[in-house]
């Protein structure tokens, strides 16, 4: 993993830690978590191409 892709990551989880702590809708809270997920691995198997 290049520099890049780990700070990309970081970026991604820290914004997952910060919904959950900022939202108050479960259902919210778990489709924005859902979405950051698929983009983080969208970035990590495109990266291992």
């Amino acid at each position: 993993m290049n520099k890049k892709t780990a700070i990309s990551q970081s970026i991604m989880w820290a914004s997952a830690l910060l919904v959950v702590a900022l939202v108050d809708s479960k259902e919210m809270i778990l489709l924005l978590l859902a979405a950051l997920a698929v983009v983080s691995l969208g970035i990590l198997q495109r990266q291992a191409k």
